[in-house]
């Protein structure tokens, strides 16, 4: 096998079910895990809201305990809305990973997984290891979400 071959990276592949454009519908449900090396003090988003009631939630893990928070305001999902038709994250591929014979050889890494949820029923799926899809959309979800989070810790401590 050539060099090229040995460092190829796979892509995800496009999935029937991702959307072709940006969804138009409400956005009701975005989460996000990040897994590496490192214990990160905000982890595994899970923001959602009911299409129709007005509830929403926002669970997610500081350090090592579940933290749930009931009555999320609708800007934070306006910001996540605004964040995946800007960074264009409808057309990340379904899964980002290396070729097999380097995913063979890693003893450490990352692996991420994010889904995205609409009232018209169209969903945003992306997952990988080792591997993220170009642009700084993650990123940008990541620290939107670890910003409110930390906002939610610091809220409970200033009661």
């Amino acid at each position: 096998m050539g060099l090229l071959g040995l460092f190829s990276v796979c892509k995800g592949q496009e999935n029937a079910e991702q959307p072709a454009t940006m969804p138009q519908g409400k956005l009701l449900r975005v989460m996000y895990e990040y897994h590496g090396m490192r214990m990160d003090e905000f982890s595994d988003f899970d923001l959602k809201r009911s299409a129709d009631k007005g509830d929403s939630e926002f669970k997610f893990r500081h350090y090592s305990s579940d933290v749930s928070i009931d009555g999320v305001a609708d800007s934070l999902f306006t910001a996540a809305y605004r964040i995946i038709e800007e960074e264009r994250m409808y057309e990340y591929g379904s899964h980002y990973g290396l070729s097999p014979e380097l995913e063979r050889g890693m003893l450490d890494g990352f692996r991420w997984s994010f889904d995205a949820y609409f009232e018209n029923g169209e969903r945003i799926s992306s997952s990988g290891r080792h591997v993220m899809p170009d642009g700084n959309g993650l990123r940008r979800i990541e620290n939107l979400l670890r910003d409110a989070a930390e906002a939610a810790i610091n809220a409970t401590l200033d009661r």
